[in-house]
């Protein structure tokens, strides 16, 4: 052992006589890689002389590891603990395997005072390490503040933005609880007559609308309509058609000029009118409706009907066996000026059920990406001919969500019902 001290550093002012009856009487220890020699808050009655290997310092800051040195061969390590007698004040932990050899107290103090420049340097260094772990804990700190502050500033951001989400949830529900009463919170059930409707939305404000509309002579105004997008624009562009439509047909002399027009110059009129105004105020927006527009005569069954851009809507004989389509012949509202109308007269007969809707309902696709489709609304609609408006809507959204579920629903459902009783 005398042969390993002897060399060292710290060893070089020991007499050779006096480190010859030290040696022996030092212990020896091994450390494998990874291996802690002792713990932060140890109690400390020895120091180590570092023979072969590394050994790294290291303590926790926040619960982070931080190294503060790494001490190696012919270094001495732990002395701090009997310089001053306190717990250990920070882990020691081998980087490498490692042979090291224990000063108690009595054996550190007599090479320390066997070598006066010895205990300079070991103050000096101690002196460093301290300024060295200040300066290691004030950048940390203000790394540590910086990061508080960035994080402040990003949960500050984050606070508004859940504000200002907040309020246009509050605001799209306004706006949806406004847009229902855009539709007629009753339905006109003339004699002999059975009517229902069903509005659901693929966003909080939707873009389908249907109307029912008394006009005078006891006629009723029939209208499924459906904007283009979905969301707060096709919204806006409904509550406008809407607007036009009912204010046309229900005072067309104010529009039109005459207050006595048949039901096929209120009809024209009226598509003339909210076509014209839409396509030459708004046509930039590039915004447009469907249509499908009927006046019923509920007196003798006839339908006066023009379809602008919309699907087919049905007619269902009253055992379902026979279906009649009225196809659309127009380009939807708002696309073209000086566009014209040609109404088709149709008859709703007793025991028949007139059926119109949106194309959320024969486009609702499953998790599959498989549409509802026509031949499955007309399977429904045929095969319940004996339900009334209300059991018939009620069965064909079932059969549209029972489709779709799992999926969410792809765009806005409207449905109208009317039945003529047998």
């Amino acid at each position: 052992m005398f042969e390993r001290l002897r060399p060292l550093p710290i060893f070089k002012g020991f007499a050779e006589d006096a480190l010859r009856e030290l040696a022996p009487r030092l212990k020896q220890r091994l450390l494998a890689a990874g291996e802690v020699l002792f713990m932060q808050g140890d109690d400390g009655h020895d120091c180590f002389v570092i023979l072969s290997g590394a050994l790294e310092v290291i303590t926790y800051l926040n619960g982070t590891e931080l190294r503060l040195e790494v001490r190696k061969s012919g270094e001495i390590i732990g002395e701090m603990a009997l310089i001053d007698p306190s717990p250990r004040s920070a882990t020691v932990r081998a980087v490498t395997d490692s042979h090291i050899v224990a000063l108690d107290e009595e054996q550190f103090y007599r090479v320390l005072l066997s070598d006066s420049e010895l205990a300079v340097e070991m103050l000096r260094r101690g002196t460093e390490r301290l300024r060295s772990t200040s300066k290691r804990m004030v950048t940390d700190l203000e790394a540590k503040n910086l990061e508080l502050t960035r994080a402040y500033e990003e949960l500050k951001a984050a606070q508004e933005e859940v504000i200002y989400l907040n309020r246009i949830q509050e605001e799209l529900a306004v706006a949806r609880r406004i847009q229902k009463f855009f539709l007629p919170s009753t339905l006109p059930q003339p004699r002999g007559w059975q009517s229902a409707a069903f509005n659901r939305g693929a966003q909080a404000v939707g873009g389908d609308f249907y109307d029912c509309i008394d006009l005078p002579g006891g006629n009723l105004g029939l209208i499924v309509a459906d904007a283009c997008g979905k969301g707060v624009p096709a919204a806006l562009f409904v509550a406008l058609t809407r607007s036009l439509l009912r204010a046309a047909s229900q005072a067309p002399w104010a529009f039109q000029g005459n207050s006595g027009l048949n039901p096929e110059d209120m009809l024209t009129g009226a598509l003339w009118v909210t076509n014209d105004y839409t396509a030459r105020e708004h046509g930039e927006s590039n915004m447009f409706v469907t249509v499908f527009y009927g006046i019923l005569q509920p007196e003798t069954g006839d339908l006066i009907y023009a379809n602008v851009g919309h699907d087919p809507m049905l007619i269902v004989s009253k055992d379902g066996s026979a279906v009649r389509m009225l196809e659309s012949e127009s380009l939807p509202l708002g696309i073209i000026e000086d566009q014209t109308y040609e109404p088709v007269k149709e008859c709703i007969r007793p025991g028949e059920i007139f059926v119109g809707f949106s194309d959320g309902v024969t486009e609702a696709m499953n998790v599959s990406g498989d549409m509802y489709g026509m031949e499955r609304l007309l399977e429904v609609v045929q095969q319940n001919t004996h339900m009334s408006a209300n059991e018939l809507t009620d069965t064909i959204v079932q059969a549209v969500d029972k489709h779709a579920t799992g999926a969410p629903q792809s765009d806005d459902i409207t449905i109208l019902v009317i039945k003529r009783s047998a």
